[in-house]
């Protein structure tokens, strides 16, 4: 498995000296470290996640989502959803896995998972991109985090202007 920090650290429960002042310099965050040990500790007994490689954990209010490689989200999900409900558990927050570098849909889709996406725009105005998330009012109540933090926690991940809209 890889992970933002070492496996010396991972195995061992503390950071050594590269890993802490990676911490320090925050290029890692401690939501990082904890998911990584969480990760690598369910990886000992799931080898499904022993190939995934784990780049980064955001968080937003209760919602965590995991960043991993290309096609590596069904691992860290698992069968029936089990490996993730096991990390939401762990984490005490509400876990979803994306694939690092997806486009604005898949990654709003696997955000809002179970409501659906049902498409997204660009509207421009004054020289700015903004893109508007268009999900069905009747998920409004399927949502895993209020509309605020999702809207935040996707705009922390793309660096885009991101407004989810109910029709």
């Amino acid at each position: 498995m890889r992970a933002p920090i070492c496996s010396v650290c991972l195995k061992s429960g503390i950071l050594c000296q590269g890993c802490g002042n990676r911490l320090k310099e925050g290029k890692i965050t401690q939501l990082d470290v904890d998911a990584s040990r969480v990760l690598y500790e369910f990886s000992r007994k799931n080898l499904g996640l022993n190939a995934i490689s784990f780049k980064r954990a955001v968080g937003a209010g209760d919602l965590i989502v995991l960043l991993v490689g290309q096609g590596e989200v069904k691992s860290v999900v698992g069968r029936g959803g089990k490996t993730i409900r096991a990390l939401s558990e762990r984490l005490k927050k509400k876990v979803r896995a994306t694939e690092d570098g997806a486009d604005l849909r898949k990654l709003a889709q696997d955000i809002l998972t179970p409501a659906q996406v049902s498409g997204v725009n660009v509207l421009y105005s004054g020289g700015e991109e903004m893109y508007r998330v268009r999900v069905s009012r009747n998920d409004l109540k399927r949502l895993p985090a209020s509309v605020e933090t999702i809207q935040n926690l996707i705009t922390t991940l793309t660096n885009k202007s991101i407004k989810l809209v109910f029709e």
